[in-house]
């Protein structure tokens, strides 16, 4: 038999229309290849789509390419990831199985306390094929636990057990993330079909395998894409003995361009100089560019580089897309603070103190009288989600509002803000802020 393993596909995780459009022709080449090579079936180890309910024009293309394939009476088999799975409401993933589109194996059940994964038989090729769906690290550890091994071992034939869930053993040196040790997978499977971690990893045996991302347009995945990462799935023949064998098929989803700016001792318009130089020395076309700004000016606010026109300048010469990471940029007055508790919210009310007088509007003055409590409000308006049936437009107008009105800065047409912070000021959208990272075990920031 022969069959594609892929995981975390992110659909939808982009906005940007040209990056969307690559999102979309990495897919479509991906199950091309797929007929083209004549697989038995397809595996998605999770993360399909970005959210659980996503965009219906993002579903479409989807549907339209997963169709072509289930129509040759092919299937295409997979588990909840982390980002499809929903405990309040039914994922989009639901749907598409109504539908026939898709195929979720490991649905479970219980006996005598433990726990059942339904196993599912590919009428083509006889493999069986059933897993764990990811979701919370603590839920899928107590699954894994549950599991009822001697039931599992006793299935007959060439078996899949397909999971999204991380393996500690993949950790790089300072690499922390969530997992499970690899020893707490069911034994007796031919194939252990990984998803969740985003980079490519197979075990000694060539059995425990992670194919990473097909495309990832965003963060540091899109960074070490650029880098020159591997993004595809793996082809997989299985002998008459049951020996998996392994072909790695790489995507290549565009070109890119890495570059990395120290600003570390420079003023805001050196930044300025140095990078309308090599924006417009660089050649772009038919790049994705990832641009990091990194370190401490010596004079100026970081609202003073012109990120924006560098963009431009990009675009004109025919850059597919800029990402900017300008995370790590910071000026005299935004100095890295430590803070502790137990809870977000008293980790992030530290900070604020901290913070508070930190960042100064044009007139030399603070933005606000409280600026702790109109951060947290501030904060608070930033978290409210996208409502049902409101646009992207009407969003980010209603965020537009509600965030001026926490900073008393005056409305788009030049009316003062209603409810604003006592003590409210003027003040442009071109402001500096305040950047705080919360993170870590037990409240550490």
């Amino acid at each position: 038999m022969k069959f594609a393993h892929m995981a975390d596909l992110h659909l939808g995780a982009v906005s940007d229309p040209k990056m969307k459009g690559l999102e979309s022709s990495t897919l479509e080449k991906a199950f091309r290849i797929c007929e083209e090579k004549g697989v038995d079936f397809v595996i998605i180890a999770g993360d399909i789509f970005h959210i659980n309910i996503p965009d219906l024009s993002v579903v479409k293309e989807a549907v339209e390419v997963f169709k072509r394939f289930t129509d040759t009476g092919r299937k295409i088999y997979v588990v909840y990831g982390s980002h499809d799975f929903s405990p309040n409401s039914t994922s989009i993933i639901d749907v598409l199985e109504a539908a026939g589109v898709v195929v979720r194996v490991g649905k479970p059940s219980a006996s005598e306390g433990k726990l059942r994964p339904e196993v599912v038989t590919d009428e083509m090729t006889g493999a069986k094929i059933t897993g764990i769906s990811g979701r919370r690290t603590s839920l899928e550890k107590e699954a894994f636990t549950d599991l009822d091994r001697d039931y599992l071992k006793a299935v007959d034939g060439f078996k899949i057990f397909v999971f999204h869930t991380g393996l500690l053993e993949m950790r790089r040196e300072g690499e922390k993330f969530d997992g499970i040790s690899q020893s707490m997978l069911p034994d007796g499977f031919d194939y252990y079909a990984g998803g969740h971690i985003h980079r490519v990893f197979v075990d000694k045996s060539g059995r425990v395998v992670f194919p990473g991302p097909l495309f990832t347009g965003w963060g540091a995945d899109l960074e070490a894409t650029v880098l020159g990462e591997r993004r595809g799935f793996y082809m997989v023949e299985a002998d008459q003995k049951g020996k998996p064998r392994l072909e790695f098929v790489e995507l290549k989803p565009f070109e890119g361009i890495h570059k990395v700016v120290d600003a570390t001792g420079k003023t805001a318009e050196e930044i300025n100089e140095e990078l309308r130089l090599w924006a417009t020395e660089v050649d772009a076309t038919g790049k994705v560019v990832l641009l990091k700004v990194q370190g401490e000016l010596s004079s100026g606010r970081t609202s003073d580089i012109e990120f924006g026109l560098i963009r431009e300048i990009l675009a004109e010469s025919g850059a597919i897309y800029l990402h900017l990471n300008r995370n790590a940029l910071r000026t005299k007055e935004m100095g890295m603070v430590t803070a502790m508790g137990e809870s977000a919210e008293e980790i992030e009310g530290k900070i604020f103190k901290e913070m508070a007088g930190a960042v100064k509007g044009r007139d030399g003055n603070p933005v606000v009288k409280d600026e702790p409590a109109a951060a947290a409000r501030l904060l608070s308006v930033l978290r409210n989600p996208k409502q049902e049936g409101e646009s992207l437009e009407d969003y980010f107008a209603r965020m537009s509002r509600e965030a001026r009105s926490v900073l008393g800065i005056l409305s788009e047409d030049g009316s003062p803000a209603k409810g604003g912070s006592e003590g409210g000021a003027k003040a442009s959208d071109e402001r500096g802020g305040v950047k705080a990272r919360t993170a870590g075990r037990r409240g550490q920031s």
